[in-house]
């Protein structure tokens, strides 16, 4: 693997302008998509009143019409719209213990059944029926977030994934780190050569992959000192070379995370834990162009006991946008 940064005496034009607009309810994993015609978000949704385990949702933007759960056990969801089918993609889990994480300050007590070693792939044409499928299943590394986009005569989707116990695999770095997948035709993938990941330099989480003008370009989470979370975009054209954006973290934390959205509807609980919570973090970005401007979502919080799904967005359409970072 190859990777550019810059060179002495680089010279750039001004960072791309992107305006927070605050913090809509509690949640992370999303993924926004323009399906016939209307802004739907497919949401990764913990247990509630709705559902007594985890599951997926879709959720019209526009109308807030919400879709029966699907994808029950099932976590990380992202997905992408090809002509008039929309796919979802989730993880599994990776056993049936409890989640014993962020429950003490001892973290060699920490378990996680989440990071199953299966891809799960769900598509519907109406949001009511759901067709499902494993499209991916690998015992050696666990995966977690994905992003699946279409280009250069085939589809691509990045892959989350930390180590498994009991498996060595050199290319898996400091967790996480991205691997990639292909497909011509939706419905079977395979994985790419290990050699093509990114990056094991480095904590490398929840891609966000898409294509523009011959690039595939993707944002992923790095982990800067002292326990701190920002947004990197790089872009490649072979999985292999890569290039590092001059104008890097993409975003960063800010008291703009803890302001309310118009759109939000917080209690009071939620209203306080938002003004007073640790916020450390910029996540698990997505981002789709709507009405000629790029909107992206995002997760502010500690990056451990809460999170907030926050928007922001950029005056432009999503090409200018993400080639914006390397000029």
């Amino acid at each position: 693997m190859s990777e550019y940064t810059y060179k002495i005496g680089q010279k750039t034009g001004p960072a791309p302008k992107i305006r927070k607009l605050g913090a809509i309810k509690k949640g992370m994993e999303q993924t926004p998509v323009i399906f016939k015609g209307e802004p739907v978000i497919i949401e990764s949704m913990e247990a509630d009143n709705i559902c007594n385990c985890q599951y997926i949702r879709s959720r019209n933007m526009a109308t807030g019409v919400i879709s029966e759960p699907f994808g029950l056990e099932y976590y990380f969801a992202s997905a992408f719209v090809d002509g008039d089918t929309l796919y979802a993609f989730a993880s599994s889990r990776r056993d049936n213990k409890p989640l014993t994480m962020y429950q003490s300050d001892d973290t060699t007590q920490w378990h996680d059944p989440r990071g199953g070693h299966t891809i799960r792939m769900f598509k519907t044409k109406d949001l009511l029926h759901w067709d499902e499928k494993d499209i991916i299943t690998c015992p050696d590394r666990r995966f977690w977030n994905t992003s699946v986009c279409k280009g250069d005569g085939k589809y691509v989707m990045a892959i989350e994934v930390s180590a498994q116990e009991g498996y060595d695999i050199p290319q898996i770095g400091h967790p996480f780190t991205s691997f990639f997948a292909q497909s011509y035709d939706m419905e079977n993938w395979e994985m790419m050569d290990d050699d093509k990941s990114y990056t094991r330099e480095r904590y490398n989480a929840c891609p966000a992959l898409r294509y523009s003008n011959g690039w595939y370009y993707m944002i992923c989470l790095e982990a800067l000192p002292c326990v701190r979370y920002a947004p990197y975009i790089y872009r490649t054209q072979n999985f292999s070379d890569w290039e590092v954006g001059f104008h890097n973290p993409i975003m960063m934390w800010s008291d703009e995370d803890r302001i309310p959205h118009p759109q939000s509807n917080l209690t009071p609980d939620e209203l306080e834990l938002l003004e007073t919570g640790l916020n450390i973090n910029c996540s698990d970005i997505d981002l789709f162009e709507n009405n000629g401007k790029t909107h992206i979502y995002y997760a502010n919080g500690d990056q451990m006991t809460y999170s907030f799904l926050c928007e922001a967005v950029y005056d432009g359409d999503i090409d200018e946008f993400l080639v914006a970072f390397f000029k």
